[in-house]
């Protein structure tokens, strides 16, 4: 049986851990942008803090992923087994057929309507909060992403503006190269002191010039690395939060649904209870979605085929698959068995 109250302690640690992920998100993405405006300030950024900095709000993105997820899935999982339980009250068989252990929990004592019905309005009004949380976070990451793209831009833009730079000055070293190597092979003989004295103070003033030029493009390349690293770290923030915003689309829509498939199992649970003896206890939360189930024409409309659908993309965009077993190695594992 469901307790009222078993997901609190869930739900506490999705709210925390949402709202630590979303300030992590928003300062990684001030920061970074600090660093994009000021090309001073880039030059001097301390890349081992601001890339463990960013780290730690891309785990906090995945952490947040991880309960919101398995608190899905475990109102998902309760939802089941008070559908299991509703079944039963019409034939005991339904659920026993193996020896899991929700068959094992439905074996021990079957529940009654009121049970069933307590056990669905605590699973919504979970529900209810998680939807609140999924609306609450979303518009932040899409935000964040949005900015983090512009940044990203605005990064990849000055370092091609370098790549143009570090190519003039490349192209007029290798001109004054050439120059250089001319003289080098045009040195006159020391008859005419005059003309070599000359050349030598031009040679010298080419020299400096090189010496100048190497300097540009060393300061030039090393601009050229911040960017390039900043890049790098920008790339990887904006996918945690693209990742993040598909991931919270996903179980936003599979929520959705689910709630309709409660309010629906609450309403055939209707008939069997006093209506007024269930509603007292209710939240206002769960109220509110069952109004809005209500005003909604199409609420409960081929619910079957739709959370299908939904379950599908669930699993598709947020578990994880296992690899094919390759043909190649259960040859060469066959290949290997011992004789006899």
């Amino acid at each position: 049986m469901l307790r009222p109250h078993s997901f609190d302690g869930m739900l506490d640690r999705a709210r925390t851990t949402l709202e630590d992920a979303m300030n992590d998100a928003n300062s990684a993405v001030a920061t970074l942008a600090r660093h994009s405006r000021d090309s001073e300030h880039a030059a001097a950024v301390n890349f081992p803090v601001e890339e463990a900095f960013v780290r730690e709000a891309v785990e906090l993105l995945d952490r947040w992923k991880s309960v919101a997820l398995s608190l899905v899935k475990e109102l998902d999982h309760a939802t089941d087994e008070a559908d299991l339980q509703h079944r039963r009250l019409f034939n005991e068989k339904i659920g026993l057929e193996n020896a899991g252990l929700l068959s094992r929990v439905l074996a021990r004592r079957p529940m009654g309507p009121d049970e069933i019905i307590v056990n669905v309005d605590a699973a919504l009004a979970v529900s209810a909060e998680l939807d609140l949380l999924f609306k609450q976070a979303r518009p932040v990451f899409s935000r964040c992403f949005r900015e983090c793209e512009l940044q990203l831009e605005g990064v990849i833009e000055r370092r091609r503006k370098l790549d143009f730079e570090i190519e003039e000055v490349q192209r007029r070293a290798d001109v004054l190269a050439e120059k250089l190597m001319y003289q080098r092979r045009n040195r006159p003989s020391s008859r005419h002191a005059d003309l070599q004295s000359e050349l030598e103070a031009d040679y010298r003033a080419l020299v400096t010039e090189q010496d100048d030029i190497r300097r540009q493009e060393q300061e030039l390349q090393s601009r050229r690395t911040v960017r390039q690293r900043l890049i790098d770290i920008y790339e990887g923030l904006a996918a945690a939060l693209n990742n993040q915003i598909a991931a919270i689309g996903a179980m936003a829509a599979k929520l959705s649904v689910d709630i309709e498939q409660r309010i629906a199992l609450l309403k055939a649970l209707a008939s069997e209870v006093e209506p007024a003896s269930i509603r007292g206890s209710r939240t206002g939360a769960v109220e509110s979605l069952i109004q809005a189930f209500e005003a909604n024409v199409l609420a409960g409309h081929d619910l079957a085929v739709r959370k299908a659908h939904v379950d599908a993309v669930f699993k598709r965009r947020l578990e994880p698959h296992p690899l094919p077993a390759s043909s190649d190695s259960s040859e060469v594992a066959e290949e290997t068995q011992p004789e006899g």
